[in-house]
């Protein structure tokens, strides 16, 4: 295990932390935004991810950061609690992306690092005050990976406590390459036969509808076989940039090319994957392209459902990672 610390944010020191297994898998964590910086298996980056620690730094740079308290898009920037309006942080042309302006990926966790004889934990924890961001009530944020020292898994481990009534939906904002500099190769199976609607403009959840064939990712389908679809590069839209409601309680997220396999299992109920479609700014370590050189897949809560946790409840979920070599 490796420990590097830099202090480049906010005046604070940011701890950088690598854990080598094993079996070939080498995790880089950061406490700004509990973040997995970097995975690499057999010596290949699998993750697309910051070429430096700068770019990693940027504000509303999410590559590998805890999203929250909601993951994904609150239309406008207001929420109705129980009758009370709440005003949110909002930092998307008027929507709240991601949790908002401020939000838990530009935070600073407390860090505690873990063993024993089968496996390393590096647990990270923030307590976010009531109103910040807008929302109601602390919030005590939990955020768990553990390694096994013998089989190359990631697991992510959530728990979140309120003091108010307060939507929580938290994921893993990761982008996945498994070696590549591109998506050419990338092959998704995604075990889901609804489709959460969303306006191509305003970017409104609209309810949700059957699968269409271009967002069918039930068998193994290439990327790049449909993402230039007319039907998905329209209004706001550029490329997949899609939530998908899944089929089964432990479903089968499976990204896969001529080299690697990479397994997702998860007890969230929905998922968003994202081509890298915009932020052609971003220096990435595995491309000199300008976009779309990696794939980030996040499952989270149903946005469709209103994702409220209660005082007296915990919030807890789990997101594994698994890599296979061919």
């Amino acid at each position: 295990m490796e420990k590097t610390i830099i202090n480049e944010f906010s005046e604070s020191s940011l701890d950088f932390i690598k854990v080598s297994n094993n079996v070939g898998l080498t995790v880089t964590f950061c406490s700004l935004g509990a973040a997995i910086f970097s995975i690499d298996f057999l010596g290949k980056p699998m993750t697309y991810q910051p070429k430096n620690s700068q770019e990693f730094l940027r504000k509303n740079v999410y590559h590998g950061k805890t999203i929250g308290r909601v993951a994904g898009r609150i239309h406008g920037d207001e929420i109705v609690v129980d009758g009370i309006t709440y005003k949110l942080a909002a930092n998307e042309t008027g929507n709240v992306l991601h949790g908002g302006n401020g939000a838990f990926s530009e935070k600073i966790f407390a860090s505690k690092i873990s063993t024993d004889e089968n496996f390393i934990s590096l647990e990270y924890s923030y307590l976010s005050k009531d109103g910040e961001c807008g929302f109601p009530g602390d919030a005590c944020v939990v955020v768990r990976y553990t390694i096994p020292f013998n089989e190359p898994s990631l697991n992510i481990e959530y728990s979140v406590k309120v003091t108010k009534k307060c939507p929580i939906s938290l994921t893993t904002h990761t982008y996945f390459c498994l070696g590549d500099s591109n998506l050419d190769k990338l092959e998704l199976t995604i075990n889901s036969s609804k489709l959460v609607l969303i306006d191509d403009d305003d970017l409104t959840i609209k309810g949700a509808g059957e699968i269409p064939s271009y967002l069918d990712f039930r068998k193994p389908k290439l990327l790049v076989k449909d993402i230039n679809a007319k039907e998905i590069n329209r209004g706001r839209l550029c490329g997949y940039d899609h939530i998908l409601l899944l089929d089964e309680t432990n479903p089968k997220i499976v990204l896969e090319n001529d080299m690697y396999k990479f397994l997702i299992s998860t007890d969230l109920d929905a998922v968003v994957f994202y081509t890298d479609n915009y932020d052609a700014g971003f220096e990435a370590n595995n491309s000199t392209d300008k976009l779309r050189r990696g794939i980030a897949i996040e499952p989270q809560l149903n946005p469709l459902n209103d994702r409220l946790l209660k005082p007296g409840q915990e919030y807890k979920h789990f997101i594994k990672y698994s890599f296979q070599a061919k």
